[in-house]
């Protein structure tokens, strides 16, 4: 059975939590609330604006309660950057952000002007390269991933090691700062864009000349801006796809290419206590809570944001109604398009381990129509 189908049985309260953090609506069910792509960029500054406020009344503590509080919002500010990244300013490469051409490319540039990221157009264009040519040489990710020192058949063990090394290197990071800046000031950006790079920074500057706030810029805005937003870059894109399944080639076939991506699901199945003690079942339960509230919802919050959960989907139909994907996906497996998608169960490991053909690992399982029989068995 399906894991989010085991989760049927719950409370309905929760339902919607589950929902979200899994990336998985139950069969047969609907959207409480229909997202439209403004929601998604609310979400996003929200998010931001509260990791900075959580970190600005830390400042004001005592240490100890500044340290966690600090530690606390650092990656909850990158989570919302993220969000606006990529969720928001993806689309808008795909167009599909607004209905007008010009819309799509004024919140794209307002968008990375503030988080330092690549100007409309050189963004658009490295983007749709990547469409056409995933997980090939030609695929400006694959070049990045490989800098890193990523690479096939590792076991769990020299993945975590290389993983460890380079979310701590000190060259990835100067290599991913050193490129936002020359796309946004030596690249020969658009002249308005430019302008719009230069204002921002001049503003920066005159702001914090005259508050004296330099350490809390630092501390609540450079360094999620920097070190955990390139990190949470990191940690999405070595599971965004399986980058070494076909060795790079560039030209694959459409069942090849639909191989390349997953759905990466977050959660397990519920604990089975039919033949547990009180004691057992009760401790089971309690971990498996622990796992999707304390592991599985920062992962969604901070790396796994938005609609990124169905990548899968975004790739069989770019053009689909991305704000509501988990119903669309859940919807397409009931149709002639359920062979083309394939998933993993787990947290932020399962996927990173399939995506990088990780030696003794298991591999991406292909999706199983929903079909309303499925959820009759779930609630008997």
């Amino acid at each position: 059975m399906q894991p989010r189908e085991t989760m049927r049985g719950l409370p309905r309260a929760v339902q919607p939590f589950l929902t979200w953090v899994t990336g998985v609506p139950l069969a047969g069910s609907r959207p409480r609330v229909l997202w439209r792509p403004v929601l998604a960029l609310i979400a996003g500054i929200t998010q931001t604006a509260v990791g900075v406020a959580v970190g600005a009344a830390g400042l004001q503590q005592r240490w100890y309660f500044a340290v966690p509080l600090v530690l606390l919002a650092w990656p909850v500010t990158a989570g919302g950057m993220r969000r606006l990244d990529v969720v928001v300013v993806h689309q808008t490469l795909h167009q599909m952000y607004t209905r007008a051409t010009a819309g799509n490319r004024v919140v794209s540039e307002i968008v990375t002007t503030l988080l330092w990221r690549p100007p409309y157009d050189e963004n658009r264009k490295e983007h749709l390269v990547h469409h056409a040519h995933p997980c090939s040489l030609r695929d400006g990710d694959t070049l990045y991933l490989q800098s890193t020192g990523a690479r096939p058949g590792m076991t769990r063990r020299e993945f975590r090691s290389y993983m460890w090394r380079a979310l701590l290197s000190p060259k990835h990071h100067w290599g991913f700062f050193a490129s936002r800046v020359r796309g946004n000031f030596f690249s020969r950006p658009p002249a308005y864009r430019l302008a719009m790079s230069l204002t921002w920074l001049a503003v920066t500057i005159v702001f914090l000349a005259a508050t004296g706030w330099w350490l809390q810029w630092v501390l609540l805005w450079f360094v999620p801006a920097t070190f955990f937003f390139q990190n949470h870059t990191l940690l999405y894109t070595l599971s965004e796809h399986r980058w070494w399944l076909f060795d790079n080639a560039e030209r694959l076939t459409k069942p090849q290419r639909d191989q390349l991506t997953f759905g990466r699901f977050c959660g397990t199945p519920v604990p089975d206590n039919r033949h547990s003690g009180l004691l057992r079942s009760g401790l089971a339960w309690a971990g498996w809570w622990a796992r999707m509230v304390l592991l599985y919802t920062p992962y969604r919050m901070c790396i796994l944001v938005g609609d990124t959960v169905q990548h899968d989907l975004h790739h069989v139909r770019p053009k689909c109604d991305w704000a509501n994907s988990s119903w669309v996906r859940n919807d397409d497996l009931g149709t002639d398009q359920a062979g083309r998608y394939f998933e993993v169960w787990g947290g932020l490991l399962s996927h990173v381990y399939v995506g990088n053909s990780v030696a003794d690992f298991t591999t991406a399982e292909p999706s199983r129509p929903l079909q309303p029989a499925t959820a009759e068995r779930a609630a008997a």
